[in-house]
This record gives C-alpha cells, sequence and structure tokens, in this order.
C-alpha cells in the first residue's frame, strides 16, 4: 500500500529539524482555515517569521505547477518570508525495507525551488536535505536587500534631520573632516553615525534575544516605548561595553553622546528603532552581510575611494570557487573542525566584511556536508571568527561594520582573538608615511636601508583598538578580496591636503623598492588596484589559493600585461578560471558599478594540477541569490571535472593552455561564443597580415584631444576640424567628414599644434555602443582629428590608398572581429587604449592586393552599413567580406560566413535581456 503523502511530510519534517532548524507538518491558521501549509520551518530564536514549504508527489510538470501555485498562496501572508516548492520522486511512496527517515537522509532527487509571487525564482534543482535546508534558511539577495532597503530610508529620514552644528560634532567623534566653508551640509557624518547606531542596536537586540550574560540589559522594545531613549540607550550600551564588544560598542556611545538631548533626538531615535526592530527578524543569524550595500549606497563614494561592495550572490559564488569540495582533502577532512581552526584567511581589503561572511558560511556548509556534528557548529563558527578570519583595511568606519557583521553573527564572540586591522593610511603623529595594505609589499630589511618602517598597525580587541602587527606573510590558506579600482590619486582624496602628496611619494616608492621584480613590473604605480595581486602573492602560503573579483579589463588591458603575467607564471601560480558575466541584466559582480567583472581562482602549482589547462567561464545567467550562486558553483565544479550538463543552465566553458595565456590578452573572456575568440588567434597567425601599430601611426588618443581642444561655434584662423562625436545617426557610411569645428584652449596652444600635425584620414572608434555601431572605422577626404576616434597615418607611401584599404579591412566580419577583441571597461560599450588598437592586425601593403580594397572602398564608400546585430544580414558588410577574402592570402570564406552570424549573437553585441534563448 503506498504511502500517504501526510506520512512523507511529516518524517521530512522530522529529518529536517535535525538541522538546526524547527519543521512543523501541516499547521491550520485561522486565516487559511482548512487550508494547510504542508511543513512550516522556522530557525531557533524566531517564533514568527517563517518558510512554507509545499509538497507533491511525482516530479511531472503537472506536480510542479501544483506545489508552485499552492507555495505562493502563503506569501501573501505577512508571517511567511520565504515559500519552497518541493515535489518528491514518485518512488518515494512505494513500500521498501529502508525507513523513511534513512531514504530522506541519503536521497539526492528531491526537486525544488523557491517561489516568489511571479513563479521559482531560479530553475528547479535536485538535491537532497542538504541542499533542502540551505534553500530553506538561505538569506538570499531579496532579504538582504529588504533589510538593507528598511535601513536605508530610515537612515536617510533620520540623518536629513540632523543640523550643521550636531553634524559638526558628529564629524569630530567620527575623525572626519568638516569644511565650515562650504555652505552645503556635508551628509556624510549624519548617515554614517546613524548606521553606526542602527547597527548597535541590531547587536543589543541580539544580545537581549539569546540570553547573553549581560548585568540588567533592558529589552529594546521597552526602551523604545520609554521617553528618554538617549539615556536610556547609552546606559544600556555601557553595559554591553562592560562586559565586552568596545570595537563596536565605543564607535555607538562616542556618536550617541554627541546628540544634544532633546525632543529632536527623541524622534530621530523612535524611528530608527523602530526600523531595526522590523529587520530583526529577517536578519536570522546574519550568515551574509547586509551593512555593504547600505554603507555605500548611503555614502555613495565608490567612485571616488574605488571600494565597491561585492554583492550577496557574488560574494557566495567565489568563495565557493575558492574552497571546492576538494580544497581542504590535501590535508584533512572537512568535518575536522580542529585542522579548520588552523586555516589562515584573510581579505587585505574587507570592508564591511561582506567577503569573510560568505568564506564563514561556505566552511561551515562544507563541514556539515562532509557529516560535521550539528552541535559543533557554533564552536566552529566562534573558531573561524576568532583565528581563521583575518580583514585589513585602510577605513575604521569599514573596520567597525565588519566587526559589527561578525558579532552579530556570533554574539559570544571573543574580542581579543578577532583578527579585524585598522590599516593606516596617511601619516602618523611621528611622522610615518602609511599607505595602508599595501604597506605589505615591503619587508623591514629591504626597505630604506637603517630606516627600517613602523609596521604596526590598529587591531580590534575587547578594549578597543590594540597597536600590533599582522604577522600574515606567508602563512595564508586563502587570499579572497575585491580590491579598491581607481586612481591613487582619486583614492588619496580623503586625506588632509597636505598629506596627500606625500602618501602618492610614499606608494610609488613603495611600488619602485619591493624586491620582487615581477611584482614591480605587476603594478601600475597609479592604479591602486594593480598593487593588490603581488599583495597577495606575499600572504599566500606554498600551498595557497587567491580569488579575487577583477575589473573584466584587467583580462585584455595591455597595461595588465604583467599582472596576467604574474597569475600564469608556471612557478607561482596555476590559474584554474576566469569568470564573466555576460548577462547584460547583470554585467557586474559588484554593486554600484556599471561596469563588466570578472572571478579569478588561482592556486599555488602542484603536481596535480600542473599540466591542467585554464577554464573560461561565461555566463549568459548571472545570478542574483546566494541559493543560485551556490548551484552555479556546483555546475562550475562539475565542468571543471569534465560534466558540462549542469553548466549548460548558466552559460558555456572553454579552456586555454598556459601557453596560450602569458604575455597575451585574455580574450576568451571577451566571448560568449568562444570561436570569436579563436578566430582572433587565426588571423594573428596569418603572415600576410601585421600589427597595424608597425606600420603606421596610432594617435593621438581621443583624451588628449579633448584636453587640448574645444569645440568652436564657426570657423577658425587656422581652420582645424575634428570628428567629435560618434553618432550612430550620422557615421552610418564608410565615407565622413568633420563635424565640430575646433579651437586650443587657453595655454594649451602649443599642445594643439603639435596634436593637429597628427591628422589623419583614417580614424578608427576609441569607444563605441556594439548594439548602434555601424561603422567601427571611417575615412575622411580631408585629414582631421577624433575625439571619439583616433586617427591612423600609414608610414611611408600611398597614405590615402592604405586608408582606404584599412577602412575597408575594419568594416568587414574581421575587422570587426579584431575590435572586439580588445574591448576594456565595458564589453557593450567597450574602450579601446592606443595599445589596444596598435595591437590590431591588418593586410601588410606587400603581402595583400591594397589597390583592390581601397577601390572597395570607392565603390562601397557611401552605402549604409547594418548596425553590428544586424550583420549577418547586411549586403555591404557580405560584399567587404567578399573583397576581403580575395585580397588577404590564408583566408577562408567557411569561417568569415560562421563568424558574420556568430557576432549578432553575442550578448554584448545585441545587448539583448535574453539573448541566447531561441524564441
Amino acid at each position: 500500500m503506498p504511502i500517504n503523502e501526510n506520512a512523507i511530510n511529516a518524517m521530512l519534517a522530522e529529518v529536517l529539524s535535525e538541522h538546526n532548524l524547527y519543521a512543523i507538518p501541516e499547521q491550520t491558521t485561522n486565516r487559511t482555515g482548512s487550508k494547510r501549509c504542508d511543513i512550516r520551518i522556522k530557525r531557533k530564536f524566531s517564533d514568527r517569521f517563517y518558510t512554507a514549504l509545499e509538497c507533491k508527489i511525482g516530479q511531472d510538470n503537472a506536480q510542479k505547477k501544483a506545489a508552485l501555485k499552492d507555495a505562493q498562496r502563503w506569501l501573501r501572508h505577512s508571517d511567511c518570508w520565504n515559500a519552497i516548492a518541493l515535489c518528491y520522486p514518485k518512488e518515494i511512496a512505494e513500500p521498501r525495507k529502508s525507513t523513511l527517515s534513512e531514504i530522506f537522509k541519503s536521497a539526492n532527487n528531491l526537486l525544488m525551488v523557491k517561489v516568489d509571487q511571479g513563479g521559482p525564482t531560479s530553475k528547479w534543482h535536485k538535491g537532497g536535505i542538504i541542499e533542502l535546508t540551505k534553500l530553506a534558511d538561505d538569506i538570499g539577495i531579496n532579504e538582504t536587500y529588504a533589510v538593507t532597503e528598511i535601513l536605508n530610508r530610515a537612515i536617510s529620514i533620520a540623518s536629513d534631520q540632523i543640523n550643521a552644528s550636531t553634524g559638526q560634532e558628529l564629524a569630530i567623534a567620527l575623525e572626519l573632516p568638516w569644511d565650515d566653508s562650504n555652505s552645503l551640509l556635508d551628509p556624510r557624518p549624519a548617515r554614517i553615525a546613524c548606521l553606526i547606531i542602527a547597527n548597535m542596536a541590531l547587536l543589543h537586540n541580539r544580545l537581549h534575544s539569546e540570553g547573553v550574560d549581560i548585568p540588567e540589559l533592558e529589552n529594546l522594545i521597552d526602551i523604545n516605548h520609554s521617553q528618554t531613549r538617549q539615556q536610556n540607550l547609552l546606559k544600556n550600551w555601557q553595559r554591553i561595553r562592560n562586559v565586552d564588544y568596545a570595537p563596536v560598542v565605543d564607535p555607538a556611545l562616542a556618536v550617541l553622546s554627541r546628540f544634544p538631548t532633546d525632543y529632536y533626538t527623541e524622534s530621530l531615535l523612535d524611528s530608527l528603532i523602530e526600523h531595526v526592530l522590523e529587520c530583526a527578524p529577517r536578519i536570522r543569524g546574519l550568515q551574509l552581510d547586509h551593512a555593504g550595500p547600505l554603507y555605500h549606497g548611503l555614502l555613495q563614494t565608490a567612485r571616488y575611494d574605488g571600494s565597491f561592495y561585492t554583492s550577496t550572490s557574488a560574494s557566495v559564488l567565489l568563495a565557493e570557487l575558492a574552497m571546492s569540495r576538494d580544497w581542504f582533502s590535501n590535508h584533512c577532512e572537512w568535518s575536522d573542525t580542529g585542522n579548520l581552526a588552523k586555516l589562515k584567511i584573510c581579505d587585505p581589503a574587507c570592508g564591511t566584511g561582506t567577503l569573510l561572511m560568505a568564506v564563514a558560511r561556505t566552511i561551515e556548509d562544507r563541514f556539515l556536508d562532509s557529516g560535521g556534528n550539528n552541535n559543533d557548529l557554533e564552536l566552529l563558527h566562534l573558531c573561524l571568527i576568532e583565528d581563521v578570519l583575518h580583514g585589513l583595511d585602510i577605513n575604521r568606519h569599514a573596520i567597525h561594520l565588519a566587526a559589527c557583521m561578525l558579532t552579530l553573527s556570533a554574539p559570544k564572540i571573543d574580542y581579543n582573538k578577532m583578527n579585524l586591522y585598522k590599516m593606516q593610511h596617511g601619516v602618523s603623529a611621528n611622522g610615518e608615511v602609511r599607505a595602508g595594505s599595501l604597506d605589505i609589499l615591503v619587508s623591514d630589511e629591504m626597505y630604506i636601508p637603517g630606516l627600517a618602517p613602523d609596521t604596526t598597525q590598529s587591531r580590534t580587541t575587547a578594549e578597543g583598538y590594540k597597536q600590533e602587527i599582522p604577522e600574515l606573510n606567508g602563512v595564508c590558506d586563502l587570499v579572497i578580496m575585491n580590491p579598491p579600482f581607481t586612481r591613487n590619486d582619486i583614492r588619496n582624496l580623503c586625506l588632509p591636503i597636505e598629506e596627500r602628496k606625500l602618501v602618492q611619494e610614499h606608494e610609488v616608492n613603495l611600488a619602485q623598492v619591493t624586491s620582487d621584480p615581477a611584482h614591480r613590473k605587476a603594478i601600475h604605480q597609479s592604479t591602486i588596484g594593480t598593487f593588490f595581486t603581488p599583495i597577495a602573492d606575499i600572504l599566500l602560503n606554498s600551498t595557497g589559493t587567491l580569488a579575487v573579483v577583477k575589473p573584466f579589463t584587467v583580462c585584455t588591458n595591455a597595461s595588465g600585461k604583467y599582472e596576467r603575467n604574474l597569475l600564469t607564471d608556471s612557478k607561482r601560480f596555476h590559474l584554474e578560471l576566469v569568470v564573466t558575466s555576460h548577462d547584460n541584466r547583470r554585467i557586474h559582480f559588484s554593486e554600484n558599478t556599471n561596469i563588466h567583472e570578472s572571478l579569478i581562482i588561482a592556486r599555488r602549482p602542484t603536481l596535480k594540477n600542473e599540466s591542467k589547462m585554464t577554464a573560461f567561464i561565461s555566463l549568459a545567467e548571472n545570478p542574483e541569490s546566494a541559493s543560485e550562486a551556490h548551484y552555479l558553483a556546483k555546475a562550475i565544479g562539475q565542468a571543471l571535472a569534465g560534466d558540462n550538463s549542469r553548466l549548460s543552465d548558466y552559460g558555456t566553458i572553454a579552456w586555454r593552455s598556459n601557453e596560450q595565456l602569458r604575455d597575451k590578452p585574455w580574450n576568451a573572456a571577451c566571448f560568449y561564443n568562444q570561436s570569436l575568440a579563436d578566430a582572433y588567434d587565426y588571423l594573428i597567425q596569418n603572415s600576410a597580415l601585421k600589427a597595424i601599430g608597425l606600420i603606421a601611426n596610432v594617435q593621438p588618443a581621443g583624451q588628449g584631444v579633448r584636453g587640448a581642444f574645444t569645440k568652436a561655434r564657426y570657423r577658425q584662423n587656422p581652420d582645424m576640424r575634428a570628428l567629435w562625436s560618434h553618432k550612430s545617426s550620422r557615421q552610418v557610411a564608410m565615407n565622413t567628414g568633420p563635424d565640430e569645428f575646433i579651437v586650443a584652449k587657453p595655454g594649451k596652444q602649443g599642445l594643439a599644434n603639435h596634436l593637429w600635425k597628427m591628422r589623419s584620414n583614417l580614424l578608427l572608434a576609441n569607444r563605441m555602443w556594439l548594439n548602434l555601431t555601424q561603422t567601427p572605422a571611417v575615412y575622411s577626404a580631408d585629414p582631421i582629428l577624433g575625439s571619439a576616434f583616433v586617427p591612423v597615418t600609414p608610414i611611408g607611401e600611398d597614405r590615402e590608398v592604405l586608408c582606404k584599404a584599412w577602412c575597408v579591412w575594419f568594416n568587414s566580419t574581421l575587422g570587426i572581429i579584431t575590435f572586439l577583441n580588445i574591448r576594456q571597461k565595458k564589453l557593450s560599450y567597450p574602450n579601446f587604449s592606443l595599445d589596444g588598437l596598435r595591437n590590431l592586425p591588418v593586410p601588410h601593403p606587400d603581402k595583400c592586393d591594397i589597390l583592390k580594397l581601397a577601390s572597395a572602398f570607392d565603390q562601397h564608400a557611401d552605402n549604409t552599413l547594418l548596425a553590428l546585430p544586424e550583420m549577418d544580414k547586411d549586403a555591404v558588410r557580405k560584399a567587404l567580406d567578399d573583397i576581403v577574402l580575395d585580397a588577404v592570402p590564408g583566408l577562408s570564406g567557411k569561417n568569415v560566413r560562421r563568424w558574420r552570424t556568430s557576432i549578432p549573437l553575442e550578448p554584448s553585441v545585441n545587448n539583448k535581456e535574453k539573448p541566447l534563448q531561441l524564441s
């Protein structure tokens, strides 16, 4: 006789309850009457909010649809914060010798998906109890953003009530600069102060709800019902401070005591506490970071200091890829808490601790997956926070928030063991110039002979910040980071004017004196991000792993060659994996940025990985939630082992040998369809083609033109003109002309005259929207300069003929492929550096029929070309391709036709939201 579904649900609830959850089968409610939630799942310490689990026997479309519909119904109730549809395999209802409990504990074929009001939030996935537990207990991106949105609203409203006088007091308490001469009120001190108070209130509530032994600690709800909130909070927070938690409590006491004791402060605190209490049930143990998006969203300084918050999903993905299931097996089992506690993991630009939180969660997941005892989980978590995780950052407020986040996840922590360092940045009282984590680059003995710098930093402890040297060089098992990427001069604007130049000079000196030649080459002294790969190389031990979020441009930029060489140095690293998002909805892995990014995993070389190739993953779907990131990490892990079946739900994989990557751009990251990357390799091996920079002058860049010239309304004397803009409505054919009169800027006459001599007939685009562009190269009868275009002047005779011939080449399919392989910053709206443009292959005048190509220009110069997403339907483009095939030896017509069809399908070319699905 088949087993009843209610009995199956009851046993599932019992098994789930063994995983730190309370699972209650089939509870009726007053709201729904006879309608039942199959299983209601709650976390410990939560008596209200729950996950609704709706189950069906069978996994066909009808059962999936029914489970989805039932699960969605529960989301209408405010107490339900999560809903899951679950389909059992049919055979689970069949009688057998094994008990249901045994079946569930070994099952890996439960079909499940998280649900919102619009339907599934991801794909259906098969898994077992561990997978279901993660889905039920997953904070997810929506819940993280819900907390962020609630606190963001509260902090914005509260901080707007703070006047200039209080704002100045808060700036003093927070050690922030304050400009009295500025007529506009700087909102940052007020916003940071309110964020610190809100986070302290969250900790206060957590400590009270968990019964941590703090004498006379009052309930936050009771405090908010009083008429003296400020004094009651100060009194209760001092009680917390008397026990521990100094790095979190001290800043909160400092800012709250600066508020005036009046009605407005009481009203402000009332609003903040109400919103904190609204957030408290949603935090659910704080497995992931909510402060990162708040911090950067409120301050909006990322574009100035280059520090970008790593999204929840990306932090989970990067951590799981770095610590693959076999990562720790070389040393011991994941279930061995003793050896787990000996790990050293560092984020040298930790910010609010997003990646550190994801690392802790991943280790704990691996521990449970490998059979670790659930009763040991709390002790393991404390070990991770106290012994394993190390965070470094120059921003005291970020370190404070990181300490707060880690405390909220482990309120019984011993702060004397926490390893968060505020790295000194600026000029100390004794005149020592410091550059934060960058000082790791040099050791005392090889810095300044006879004058070693003080390497002491500020570490968080139970008593506050303690001066201590972080001893991490050569001992880290994992360095995981999303380092800042911006110019150093911009990043140092946070410093007083008199200190900026000293710090910048110190940074330049660090880059020059570091003893490793490969490190010196990898560092671009004006860009902060290039310092961090050498720093990671210094921190890692002989078996360590580097996991990093990098701007996509690092993969292709000519200036990034030596950083790429560091990562492909077979004596230092095995470059295992490069993941790039080609999802036009989510091109990045950081928030508050609009450029394409890549995740890079590199491991120290071993006998096991020395012969392995590097995998390039191109994502058509970049996960938004932590749970979906987990599934993607699992799919990538299987693809690395040779099984692409799960990865096909997310994107593609391609392989490159170290020889294909060393000393070259990693152009495989540029494409979803890897045949287009292969095409570039095919072209540069053709002896009939030559890098244009070897046979022509390619300059000046548009930035230089914009710096020396300004647009003029009327013709000037001398008459100078430029192609200033790249307007798709104007640039529809190869033939063009100037669109602006130009004149030298004041004081720039000499530079303007110098640049004017570089004008030419052929101009190459140095940036363009690929979905709109029709002509990546244009020809002007009169030599001109460009702002969005770069002039190309052939060396030698027949310049006009060569300009026409190369214009045809660059507008053909093969020329477009060369452009697509040197993209930087944003794949869909790329920049092209001068170095990149100079490396573009073009028909060599001695080996190709240049006259035939030039004749083709005369024939088609004024014919309209279709935009790149339609180039497969473009008769003119096809005609140009046919002529190129005839004029340039060694090319295949079959390949060109295939590539002409493939380019419009590239997500970054057509810029469609869902470009890879069949209609």
